[in-house]
């Protein structure tokens, strides 16, 4: 299995790809192609999979996480490009999401001209699926553990009233490597340390390989919204411990984030960036 970063909020030096806020990863499992997100609304993920080479109307499936536009502002162009694909994502993402601002709300839901235009590519999920062997998406993420504090400038709309989210229009990938498991989060809304344990509950007697992905420890690039020292300290030794391979993350973990959690999961711990390659 190969991954490929094709957005994450940043690059490494002397790179000439494309960055923004947002996330995308390009998946290829045996013969299967799969796109995991498609980034921001500047559509960097779809201009940097041309740059790489990436085939898109060669992609078998696309994973939304969660509805929101750093996750679903590709998706529009993607099908656009691609004619084939089924788009793989829970029904409450096409719910009006917003962002609190210290200027105001700001929308930051997915684009409705999808659901307009494409209901016909759009496969809603309610239960966990395996889409084909190997593949499971996870769409029911047991609460056991707190969600991330810096949750809280998010809303959702509903009967024409701003509630706070409560992400239920999120859901997560597995999949089988050589019998053990590689975990995928968008942003961890609900929790990492509550989508790997839905995943150790869901495969009580496999081994987790990795997990790669956003924790939602800042909103975005706001210092109002910040998980504090203890939470971000308490998901690491809690990784640590329940982990047996590697952490890969980046996006809305944040610098922070990885600089507080690298002292206690060390070389554990990884940082992605826009264009990099994962192999297992």
């Amino acid at each position: 299995m190969e991954i490929t970063i094709l957005l994450e909020n940043s690059k490494l030096k002397g790179s000439n790809l494309s960055i923004e806020h947002g996330i995308s990863m390009y998946i290829e499992k045996n013969d299967y192609n799969l796109l995991f997100d498609t980034g921001g609304p500047e559509e960097s993920a779809i201009k940097n999979a041309a740059q790489l080479g990436i085939d898109l109307s060669k992609i078998d499936a696309v994973v939304i996480s969660h509805g929101h536009s750093d996750h679903t502002g590709g998706l529009m162009k993607f099908l656009e490009i691609n004619n084939k694909a089924l788009v793989y994502l829970k029904k409450e993402a096409l719910t009006p999401h917003y962002s609190k601002r210290p200027e105001g709300m700001k929308y930051i839901g997915m684009d409705s001209e999808i659901a307009e235009k494409y209901s016909d590519r759009l496969n809603f999920i309610d239960e966990t699926t395996e889409i084909v062997r190997g593949i499971f998406l996870v769409p029911q993420i047991s609460k056991k553990f707190s969600v991330p504090s810096s949750n809280q400038v998010l809303f959702a709309k509903k009967d024409e009233k701003l509630i706070y989210d409560n992400f239920k229009h999120e859901l997560f990938l597995i999949i089988e490597n050589n019998k053990d498991l590689v975990i995928f989060s968008g942003c961890g809304h609900s929790g990492i340390k509550n989508i790997v344990n839905t995943a150790q509950n869901l495969f009580p007697n496999k081994k987790i390989e990795a997990v790669i992905g956003g924790f939602h420890l800042q909103a975005g690039s706001f210092d109002y919204a910040l998980a504090n020292g203890e939470e971000i300290e308490d998901i690491a030794k809690w990784l640590k411990s329940e982990v047996d391979g590697k952490i890969y993350t980046g996006h809305c973990t944040g610098e922070r984030g990885m600089n507080l959690m690298k002292p206690v999961l060390k070389d554990k711990l990884e940082m992605i960036y826009t264009g990099i390659k994962i192999t297992f």
